[in-house]
Protein backbone atom coordinates (compact mmCIF):
# COMPACT_ATOMS: atom_id res chain seq x y z
CA UNK A 1 0.00 0.00 0.00
CA UNK A 2 2.81 2.40 0.92
CA UNK A 3 4.56 1.61 -2.35
CA UNK A 4 1.36 2.33 -4.30
CA UNK A 5 0.85 5.64 -2.46
CA UNK A 6 4.42 6.68 -3.22
CA UNK A 7 3.92 5.77 -6.87
CA UNK A 8 0.70 7.79 -7.10
CA UNK A 9 2.33 10.77 -5.41
CA UNK A 10 5.29 10.61 -7.78
CA UNK A 11 2.90 10.36 -10.74
CA UNK A 12 0.97 13.44 -9.57
CA UNK A 13 4.17 15.43 -9.13
CA UNK A 14 5.42 14.37 -12.57
CA UNK A 15 2.07 15.33 -14.16
CA UNK A 16 2.09 18.75 -12.52
CA UNK A 17 5.71 19.32 -13.52
CA UNK A 18 4.96 18.45 -17.16
CA UNK A 19 1.95 20.72 -17.16
CA UNK A 20 4.03 23.57 -15.75
CA UNK A 21 6.75 23.08 -18.36
CA UNK A 22 4.11 22.95 -21.09
CA UNK A 23 2.49 26.16 -19.85
CA UNK A 24 5.77 28.06 -19.67
CA UNK A 25 6.97 26.77 -23.06
CA UNK A 26 4.19 28.74 -24.75
CA UNK A 27 5.99 31.98 -23.89
CA UNK A 28 3.98 35.17 -24.30
CA UNK A 29 0.71 34.54 -26.12
CA UNK A 30 -0.93 37.41 -28.01
CA UNK A 31 -4.69 37.84 -28.30
CA UNK A 32 -6.58 40.49 -30.25
CA UNK A 33 -10.24 41.41 -30.45
CA UNK A 34 -12.92 44.04 -29.84
CA UNK A 35 -13.18 45.65 -26.41
CA UNK A 36 -15.48 47.97 -24.48
CA UNK A 37 -14.67 50.29 -21.63
CA UNK A 38 -16.26 53.19 -19.85
CA UNK A 39 -17.73 54.55 -16.63
CA UNK A 40 -20.71 52.54 -15.44
CA UNK A 41 -21.82 55.31 -13.06
CA UNK A 42 -22.20 57.67 -16.03
CA UNK A 43 -23.50 55.00 -18.41
CA UNK A 44 -20.82 56.21 -20.83
CA UNK A 45 -19.25 53.48 -22.95
CA UNK A 46 -16.71 53.33 -25.74
CA UNK A 47 -16.20 50.46 -28.17
CA UNK A 48 -12.76 49.71 -29.58
CA UNK A 49 -12.47 47.82 -32.85
CA UNK A 50 -9.42 45.82 -31.84
CA UNK A 51 -7.23 45.70 -28.74
CA UNK A 52 -4.26 43.42 -28.13
CA UNK A 53 -3.51 41.77 -24.81
CA UNK A 54 -0.52 39.63 -23.83
CA UNK A 55 -0.88 36.49 -21.74
CA UNK A 56 2.15 34.94 -20.02
CA UNK A 57 1.65 31.81 -17.93
CA UNK A 58 4.22 31.78 -15.13
CA UNK A 59 3.10 28.42 -13.73
CA UNK A 60 0.02 26.24 -13.58
CA UNK A 61 -1.63 28.67 -11.16
CA UNK A 62 -0.59 32.24 -12.00
CA UNK A 63 0.01 34.44 -15.04
CA UNK A 64 0.93 37.97 -16.11
CA UNK A 65 -1.57 39.78 -18.32
CA UNK A 66 -0.63 42.98 -20.16
CA UNK A 67 -3.47 45.38 -20.92
CA UNK A 68 -3.10 47.88 -23.81
CA UNK A 69 -3.34 51.62 -23.29
CA UNK A 70 -6.86 53.04 -23.36
CA UNK A 71 -7.87 56.48 -24.58
CA UNK A 72 -11.21 57.49 -23.11
CA UNK A 73 -12.69 60.19 -25.32
CA UNK A 74 -15.43 61.23 -22.87
CA UNK A 75 -12.84 62.16 -20.24
CA UNK A 76 -9.99 63.07 -22.61
CA UNK A 77 -7.86 60.66 -20.61
CA UNK A 78 -5.32 57.99 -21.52
CA UNK A 79 -4.76 55.05 -19.21
CA UNK A 80 -1.30 53.72 -20.13
CA UNK A 81 -0.61 50.06 -20.84
CA UNK A 82 0.10 48.06 -17.70
CA UNK A 83 0.68 44.48 -16.61
CA UNK A 84 -1.31 42.59 -14.01
CA UNK A 85 1.33 40.48 -12.29
CA UNK A 86 0.60 37.12 -10.72
CA UNK A 87 -3.10 36.85 -11.54
CA UNK A 88 -4.18 33.50 -10.10
CA UNK A 89 -6.19 30.87 -11.93
CA UNK A 90 -7.27 27.25 -11.73
CA UNK A 91 -6.44 24.96 -14.62
CA UNK A 92 -8.48 22.07 -15.95
CA UNK A 93 -5.81 19.55 -16.91
CA UNK A 94 -8.18 17.72 -19.25
CA UNK A 95 -9.19 20.70 -21.37
CA UNK A 96 -6.22 22.93 -20.43
CA UNK A 97 -8.68 25.78 -19.88
CA UNK A 98 -7.73 28.40 -17.28
CA UNK A 99 -10.33 30.11 -15.08
CA UNK A 100 -9.42 33.31 -13.25
CA UNK A 101 -11.94 33.61 -10.42
CA UNK A 102 -12.82 37.17 -9.40
CA UNK A 103 -9.89 38.83 -7.63
CA UNK A 104 -8.31 42.21 -6.96
CA UNK A 105 -4.92 43.62 -7.89
CA UNK A 106 -2.68 46.66 -7.42
CA UNK A 107 -0.03 47.84 -9.87
CA UNK A 108 2.26 50.87 -10.01
CA UNK A 109 3.44 52.29 -13.34
CA UNK A 110 5.73 55.22 -14.13
CA UNK A 111 4.37 57.93 -16.43
CA UNK A 112 6.65 60.86 -17.31
CA UNK A 113 8.81 60.09 -14.30
CA UNK A 114 5.83 60.02 -11.92
CA UNK A 115 4.45 56.90 -10.28
CA UNK A 116 0.77 56.21 -10.90
CA UNK A 117 -1.35 53.71 -9.00
CA UNK A 118 -3.73 51.32 -10.73
CA UNK A 119 -6.18 49.55 -8.45
CA UNK A 120 -8.25 46.68 -9.77
CA UNK A 121 -11.32 46.32 -7.57
CA UNK A 122 -12.56 43.44 -9.69
CA UNK A 123 -10.86 41.14 -12.19
CA UNK A 124 -11.94 37.85 -13.75
CA UNK A 125 -10.94 36.04 -16.93
CA UNK A 126 -11.20 32.77 -18.84
CA UNK A 127 -8.84 31.15 -21.35
CA UNK A 128 -10.42 28.56 -23.66
CA UNK A 129 -7.57 26.41 -24.94
CA UNK A 130 -9.56 24.54 -27.62
CA UNK A 131 -10.93 27.71 -29.20
CA UNK A 132 -7.82 29.78 -28.40
CA UNK A 133 -9.97 32.58 -26.99
CA UNK A 134 -9.22 34.78 -23.99
CA UNK A 135 -11.94 36.79 -22.22
CA UNK A 136 -11.56 39.18 -19.31
CA UNK A 137 -13.47 41.81 -17.41
CA UNK A 138 -12.11 44.23 -14.85
CA UNK A 139 -12.96 47.39 -12.95
CA UNK A 140 -10.01 49.70 -12.32
CA UNK A 141 -9.19 53.09 -10.83
CA UNK A 142 -6.27 55.03 -12.26
CA UNK A 143 -4.47 57.87 -10.49
CA UNK A 144 -6.94 60.57 -9.48
CA UNK A 145 -9.76 59.47 -11.74
CA UNK A 146 -13.11 60.42 -10.15
CA UNK A 147 -14.81 57.18 -11.26
CA UNK A 148 -13.66 53.59 -11.82
CA UNK A 149 -13.53 52.29 -15.39
CA UNK A 150 -14.94 48.95 -16.51
CA UNK A 151 -13.04 47.14 -19.28
CA UNK A 152 -14.08 43.97 -21.12
CA UNK A 153 -12.54 42.13 -24.05
CA UNK A 154 -13.03 38.89 -25.96
CA UNK A 155 -9.92 38.19 -27.99
CA UNK A 156 -8.72 35.48 -30.36
CA UNK A 157 -5.21 34.03 -30.43
CA UNK A 158 -2.82 35.69 -32.86
CA UNK A 159 -0.43 33.28 -34.53
CA UNK A 160 3.23 34.41 -34.25
CA UNK A 161 3.93 32.85 -37.66
CA UNK A 162 1.21 34.57 -39.68
CA UNK A 163 0.01 37.38 -37.42
CA UNK A 164 -3.54 36.19 -38.12
CA UNK A 165 -6.14 35.27 -35.53
CA UNK A 166 -6.62 31.56 -34.99
CA UNK A 167 -10.26 31.17 -36.11
CA UNK A 168 -10.19 27.51 -37.08
CA UNK A 169 -13.25 26.65 -35.01
CA UNK A 170 -15.57 29.22 -36.57
CA UNK A 171 -17.98 27.64 -39.09
CA UNK A 172 -17.93 30.71 -41.31
CA UNK A 173 -14.20 30.33 -41.78
CA UNK A 174 -14.52 26.64 -42.60
CA UNK A 175 -17.01 27.54 -45.30
CA UNK A 176 -14.49 29.96 -46.75
CA UNK A 177 -17.09 32.69 -47.26
CA UNK A 178 -15.99 35.18 -44.64
CA UNK A 179 -13.22 37.66 -45.24
CA UNK A 180 -10.80 39.03 -42.64
CA UNK A 181 -8.19 41.75 -42.54
CA UNK A 182 -4.61 41.00 -41.47
CA UNK A 183 -5.49 41.62 -37.82
CA UNK A 184 -8.14 38.91 -38.01
CA UNK A 185 -11.22 41.13 -37.98
CA UNK A 186 -14.20 39.95 -40.00
CA UNK A 187 -15.09 42.33 -42.84
CA UNK A 188 -18.13 42.87 -45.02
CA UNK A 189 -17.79 43.42 -48.76
CA UNK A 190 -18.68 47.08 -48.17
CA UNK A 191 -15.46 47.41 -46.20
CA UNK A 192 -13.18 46.31 -49.04
CA UNK A 193 -10.80 48.88 -50.43
CA UNK A 194 -8.32 48.57 -53.25
CA UNK A 195 -4.66 48.03 -52.52
CA UNK A 196 -5.32 46.06 -49.35
CA UNK A 197 -4.61 42.43 -48.48
CA UNK A 198 -7.41 40.29 -47.01
CA UNK A 199 -7.73 36.71 -45.78
CA UNK A 200 -10.39 34.41 -47.23
CA UNK A 201 -10.49 30.65 -46.83
CA UNK A 202 -7.10 30.80 -45.13
CA UNK A 203 -5.49 32.47 -48.18
CA UNK A 204 -4.22 36.01 -48.65
CA UNK A 205 -6.03 38.01 -51.33
CA UNK A 206 -4.87 41.34 -52.75
CA UNK A 207 -7.79 43.59 -53.73
CA UNK A 208 -6.69 45.98 -56.47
Amino acid sequence: MKTMNKFLMALCIATLSCAMVHAQSHGVMKFAGPSTFGVAAMDAWQDNECDTILFQMNSTSDADITIPSMYYKAMQLTIPSFTIHGATFSMDYTTRNATFAEQTFEEVITVDGEEKQINGSSFSAFYNHAEKVFELQMVISYGRMPFPVTYTIKAAYVSPETGIHDIRNQKENVNGNSVYDLSGLSLSHEGFRGGRIFIQGGKKILVR
